[in-house]
């Protein structure tokens, strides 16, 4: 069963942030499958520890377009993107000490956190890029 199914219409309209947005999409789903395909949890720490590299990557992208654009916003976003970096970081920790059931609970986690935040928070900044052009 997928994570989510891709939708075109989660697409933002800036080239750059939407491959990276389905790139994120695409990890998420990885790891998803990663955990039910293999019980030995090292595959899981592996794409996850990919995952959050992107998603290192994909925010700087972001908080850069944001700063150009003026994004009113800036800091409440990228308050956001730190504490989901900081929520992962402990959750990893935990799954390093072999939390029991602490891979679902790091897959609700990012679920939640991609439905919230990039197919919801991040439409916040749209108007912002429009006006400055960005495609």
């Amino acid at each position: 069963m997928p994570f989510l199914e891709w939708k075109d219409s989660y697409n933002i309209g800036v080239k750059e942030i939407d491959i990276q947005h389905r790139g994120l999409f695409d990890l998420v789903s990885k790891l998803s499958n990663t955990k039910h395909k293999y019980r030995d949890h090292k595959f899981f720490a592996v794409t996850l520890d990919t995952l959050m590299r992107y998603a290192e990557l994909h925010f700087a992208t972001e908080e850069r377009y944001m700063l150009e654009a003026g994004y009113p916003k800036f800091e409440e976003h990228k308050k956001e993107h730190t504490g989901f970096i900081d929520a992962v970081a402990g959750l990893i920790r935990d799954l390093e000490r072999h939390q029991p059931g602490i891979e679902q609970k790091i897959l609700e986690f990012i679920h939640g956190w991609y439905s919230d935040h990039i197919l919801g928070t991040d439409r916040d900044y749209l108007e912002s890029f429009k006006a400055k052009g960005f495609k």
